[in-house]
């Protein structure tokens, strides 16, 4: 061993900054890195949009080596980095005495190299987020260790956690449990599950807007704000699917609004599948409107920053889209004044990034949970489908499966229930 050991490993993350890459610091807690964030100019941010590196010292000269935009991966890098520094783990190009050949966090890192080979780029991160829940879970090190136990052991967790608050509902759980099982099988893992193990999920009934509340949401609307969530309700788009839409979409004489796909945006639609949904002409004639004092290729660009110009300025998505929903909301009095919880906010002091956790209600705070950009698109479905029929709906939803489109015709279809009940002869003795 090198007398060079003893020097620390460093984290560093390399990234785009006012137009060019430069290297920032890892936040440091308690010693140890916390990747998911860096010091700029002396403000603690998201470490989302680059690539990290290890730093050290070896015979006198620095190393450096990257390793991935992943933070668990960096994290688990400078663990290792670290181990071979003090001598506490053999270095890898060294013979494994261990005979359980590999491990779990190398098997999570090649199956999301597929993923991200052949999947679109939320499900890339979906599938990362699902699987660090897992590994910061699981005790084990190895893909041959794994068995039944551990699943059942997820289900249970994720229960737990439900049961002191976190937001977990069991089909998240078992979506989680689904995307470790596919991730450890296709490393190796030899695990079975038995008939009967997996718990039963409630099906949910679709939430919409009622007219009421539309009513009362698009008069406190200002123009612009009423254009976005126009457009969000009469095609039935998802969130990134309105961000994203461009003039080009826009079909003026025949009066429909269209999704393709952008890669300079890093957007592929949902099943790959492009679409254009046909709209009222009044809301083609808005959009001709707002199209004669835009100078951006995008229909809702970010706006630009009030103190960086050259920050989501010009041709960036609207990624406020959410919090605009739920600002519009509060201010038209429609939450529900029952949402409740906490939130956490980093501060830095002495150089070190503190967590605070801070309160909310949702009577004195934009954060109500009744208000959400996808119960546009429910709202959308449940009333279009009055006037077409299920397989027309599953186009314009952009729906791989007719099976996701027919939660729909159990809403119509008490609708329809109701008008009978109203008019039986039993409502003659209420």
């Amino acid at each position: 061993m090198d007398n060079n050991y003893g020097h620390a490993v460093n984290l560093k993350q390399y990234r785009r900054l006012n137009g060019k890459w430069q290297f920032v610091p890892v936040v440091k807690e308690n010693g140890k890195p916390n990747p998911k964030l860096v010091l700029i100019d002396g403000k603690v941010v998201s470490s989302k949009g680059g690539v990290f590196y290890l730093d050290w010292r070896e015979e006198g000269k620095r190393r450096t080596r990257p390793v991935g935009s992943s933070p668990r991966g960096a994290l688990e890098a400078w663990r290792l980095q670290s181990g071979i520094r003090t001598g506490e783990i053999q270095p890898e190009d060294e013979p494994d005495d261990s005979g359980k050949g590999l491990s779990i966090d190398r098997a999570i890192e090649n199956f999301l190299v597929e993923v991200k080979a052949t999947k679109g780029e939320r499900t890339y991160k979906e599938y990362r987020h699902h699987l660090d829940w897992f590994r910061a879970r699981c005790a084990k090190r190895y893909v041959s260790e794994l068995d039944r136990s551990d699943a059942m052991k997820m289900f249970a967790q994720g229960r737990e956690e439900r049961a002191n608050g976190q937001p977990l509902n069991q089909k998240t759980i078992n979506k989680r449990v689904i995307v470790t099982l596919n991730a450890m099988r296709s490393q190796g893992a030899a695990i079975e599950m038995k008939k009967g193990d997996w718990p039963k999920t409630i099906e949910k009934k679709i939430e919409i807007y009622q007219p009421e509340e539309l009513k009362k949401f698009f008069d406190a609307c200002g123009p612009e704000e009423r254009l976005v969530f126009q457009v969000f309700l009469c095609t039935g788009f998802r969130e990134r699917e309105v961000a994203t839409l461009s003039w080009s979409d826009i079909h003026w004489k025949e009066g429909k609004l269209g999704v393709s796909a952008k890669p300079a945006l890093r957007f592929t639609p949902k099943s790959y599948e492009e679409r254009s949904v046909p709209v009222p002409m009044s809301l083609i004639a808005a959009l001709r409107e707002r199209k004669k004092t835009s100078d951006s290729l995008l229909v809702f660009p970010t706006l630009p920053h009030p103190t960086r110009p050259e920050y989501g300025a010009g041709n960036k998505p609207d990624g406020r889209m959410l919090i605009l929903c739920k600002e519009v909301a509060f201010r038209a009095g429609l939450n529900c004044g029952h949402c409740k919880g906490e939130y956490t906010v980093y501060a830095l002091s002495k150089g070190i990034a503190a967590k605070v956790k801070r309160t909310y209600k949702c009577d004195t705070a934009p954060r109500c949970g009744n208000w959400y950009l996808h119960k546009f698109r429910h709202t959308f479905a449940t009333n279009i489908l009055q006037s077409v029929d299920i397989r027309s709906l599953q186009v314009m939803l952009g729906h791989k499966n007719i099976a996701t489109t027919e939660k729909y015709l159990k809403s119509l279809r008490l609708d329809q229930l109701r008008e009978r009940i109203e008019s039986s002869t039993l409502a003659a003795y209420v």
